[in-house]
């Protein structure tokens, strides 16, 4: 067959064919798709390079797993694997995340002698400090996610940003927030 009459083909015969081992079936199932995917997958993570690398990972598994795949639906198979990875990349991003907070909660005990235990009310003081020294959005992002406890998904539809963007704000609040504490401990 020619090129001109595997882009002719549906997905079902385009599946069929690739399973059979036809690199150009493959080819076109990936300009078919490609792009579509790289959007949804740009659009969930923020992050070109992220996007990018779901792409590649469904379509490597796609060719991969060619010949032990059962698919009936192309389309909704490759969504599915895409927002599949998309989740698992967003839950290591908040695992990370989480990683740090610990981190930073580890380094504040660590740092604290015995006899010099902060209040509460002496650590929230500390904390308000830190917190005026930080650019007003990542400020708010992190009394929204820390002192307010809401999910980044909610904090990122009341500021109108993007997911990443709410962990981009997380994550540098964070390391701030460790920077103003490290000092705060040297001066108590």
């Amino acid at each position: 067959m020619n090129r001109m009459r595997y882009t002719d083909l549906t997905d079902e015969s385009l599946v069929l064919l690739m399973k059979k081992g036809e690199p150009e079936a493959f080819a076109v199932i990936y300009r078919r798709y490609w792009r579509q995917l790289y959007g949804f997958a740009y659009q969930q993570l923020g992050v070109r390079e992220d996007a990018e690398e779901v792409v590649h990972d469904v379509m490597e598994s796609l060719w991969q797993n060619r010949v032990y795949s059962n698919i009936q639906n192309l389309k909704i198979y490759v969504f599915i694997a895409a927002r599949n990875l998309v989740n698992k990349s967003i839950k290591a991003q908040m695992n990370l995340r989480k990683y740090l907070e610990f981190q930073l909660l580890q380094e504040v005990f660590e740092n604290a002698r015995v006899n010099e235990i902060l209040t509460n009310e002496e650590l929230s003081k500390a904390v308000d400090q830190a917190m005026k020294q930080m650019p007003e959005k990542t400020a708010t992002v992190f009394r929204m996610s820390k002192l307010d406890e809401l999910p980044v998904k909610k904090i990122a539809l009341e500021l109108g940003l993007t997911d990443k963007a709410v962990e981009y704000h997380i994550t540098k609040s964070i390391k701030m927030l460790r920077q103003h504490l490290r000092h705060f401990y040297h001066e108590n």
